[in-house]
């Protein structure tokens, strides 16, 4: 441990390490200690490619030399080797008050390591070497090892054309094997990552911090140092092979106009609760879309018809990783309610997608479900949501309702006066105006004008899509004259076609991740009139 004596109360700073010499993937810790100064934060430490420097710790104490009493700050850094080769560390150089202190260089040199058939690597492959733009691949590292391994902490692989895919949790193992009548232990990571943007690069294969038991006599018998309770440990870091990638654009040839943006390969399939209602009940659709690739940006296509009525419940999406394999559901339940007896065709669906593993497009369109609908129209309203706008709905005979509270008792002992007889009357009163308040304040809560514009949006693109969505729906708010929290998705039918054409676009921008942003179509609605 390094100590620094000072003749006076003037403030020094030295660096050392604690072993000048290590192997590729080891840690070795280095220390900067500061005598007598005030220094707020971290001394900056630079270091050359090849060395990764993270800061750990810091501690304080004060020591008594020659009948004065010295504050000494350390400083604590991890120094760890990614390759071989001679490295100098810092100077390390920092301000205290008017005083600039530093301290010289340190040498590190970092030795290969040796070759062990695969025993102490840490090994990276990836499936494919080529992915398409949007393709989810897992990343696979392991590490096989006959030391004993107290802990293990992964760094993740890192590119800048992958990004982590959001919907999967990485997994991890760890279990023994035995190799030529040793025992080894085994630990693995599978990482899922999407690739997000084309071109070429090296993907790092990521890196494994392990904690390994370490045996040390300390006066005791074998017994003891044996036991696991007793081992000391020790820091390596596993870097793993790099390995090339190509990222290719999704090709224009047979795109889909209304492409998904799903890639993959996807099952699709539709399966109604009954085929057989009557006219007024519900039927439950369930469409289930399954595959290896992100399910973000599939909506279900708008249905409207003259003789049915539609509800959609939230869509739920779940992923896992089986066996270094991708698995994702997206399921959606649509209700239908029938308005005329005999045969009701519903709407075919259709999905779309990207098939990497044959370079094509693919479009899945299902067969229409056919119900068989008995009984008559009842005079129950019947509204139709219609693209265009405008609500098909039933006149409803309007029966009087007594919306008064009825008592069965009174406990009136004597008349009252006329003159306090209005005052029997206030709990009447205070219900209705309680039953009414909610509708008037309805009609008066519809806001004036949009909040901010277009111009006001920022550049980040999350941050950018919360904004467009505000903006539409306090215009949609606006053109219903209702307050913005009550405008839901079947409001904006009534805005017409080109309303819910962008209420889906900004829902599907949503999924996909703030990608393909509606906002020439959002600008163009704005600047027509309602």
């Amino acid at each position: 441990m390094l100590a620094l004596v000072a003749l006076a109360h003037a403030g020094s700073i030295a660096a050392q390490l604690t072993s000048p010499e290590i192997t590729e993937g080891q840690t070795v810790d280095l220390y900067v200690q500061i005598t007598d100064a005030a220094v707020p934060r971290p001394p900056e430490v630079g270091a050359a490619d090849g060395l990764r420097v993270e800061f750990d710790s810091r501690g304080r104490t004060r020591e008594m030399i020659n009948f004065q009493t010295h504050e000494i700050v350390t400083f604590r850094y991890k120094v760890t080797a990614l390759k071989a080769g001679d490295y100098d560390i810092g100077p390390v150089s920092v301000v205290a008050g008017a005083e600039k202190l530093s301290a010289p260089a340190v040498h590190l040199k970092v030795g290969a390591r040796g070759s062990t058939d695969g025993v102490d690597e840490l090994l990276a492959d990836l499936p494919a070497a080529e992915l398409w733009v949007g393709q989810v691949a897992v990343v696979h590292l392991k590490l096989a090892t006959s030391r004993q391994v107290v802990s293990a902490r992964w760094g993740p692989p890192e590119n800048a054309l992958l990004t982590p895919e959001p919907g999967l949790e990485p997994i991890t193992a760890e279990y023994r094997i035995g190799q030529g009548g040793s025992p080894l232990t085994v630990e693995e990571l599978w990482y899922p990552m999407r690739a997000q943007k084309a071109g070429k690069s090296t993907l790092s294969g990521g890196s494994l911090l392990a904690q390994y038991a370490v045996r040390r006599k300390r006066g005791r018998s074998d017994f003891f140092n044996d036991l696991p309770v007793f081992a000391d440990v020790e820091n390596d870091t596993l870097v793993a092979n790099a390995l090339p990638l190509v990222v290719k654009a999704l090709p224009s040839e047979g795109r889909p106009e209304n492409f998904s943006g799903l890639v993959g390969s996807f099952t699709f399939e539709a399966t109604p609760s009954t085929t057989q209602t009557r006219v007024g009940d519900t039927v439950t659709v369930d469409v289930t879309l399954r595959g290896n690739g992100s399910l973000a940006g599939y909506a279900l296509p708008v249905w409207s018809g003259e003789n049915f009525r539609v509800y959609d419940d939230t869509p739920t999406t779940s992923g896992r990783l089986t066996d270094g394999r991708v698995e994702t559901v997206a399921a959606f339940k649509r209700a239908v309610v029938p308005a005329g007896a005999g045969e009701l065709a519903l709407p075919p669906l259709e999905a779309n997608w990207f098939d990497p593993a044959t370079g094509r497009y693919v479009v899945e369109r299902l067969d229409p479900i056919r119900l068989q609908v008995t009984g008559a129209a009842t005079a129950a309203a019947l509204e139709t949501f219609d693209p265009t706008g405008t609500p098909q709905r039933a006149s409803v005979a309007a029966e009087a309702e007594d919306i008064l509270p009825v008592r069965t008792q009174v406990g009136l002992s004597a008349p009252i006066p006329g003159a306090w007889a209005w005052l029997t009357c206030l709990p009447g009163l205070g219900w209705l105006g309680a039953q009414a308040a909610p509708h008037l304040a309805r009609r008066r809560r519809a806001p004036a004008a949009v909040s901010f514009g277009l111009a006001d949006l920022p550049d980040d693109p999350e941050q950018r899509l919360a904004g467009l969505e505000r903006i539409f729906r306090e215009e949609a708010a606006r053109r219903l004259g209702v307050a913005e929290p009550e405008v839901k998705r079947d409001d904006v039918v009534g805005l017409g076609e080109e309303a819910v054409v962008l209420y889906r676009e900004l829902e599907q921008a949503r999924y996909r991740g703030a990608i393909g942003l509606p906002e020439e179509r959002l600008r163009a609605w704005l600047g027509r009139k309602a």
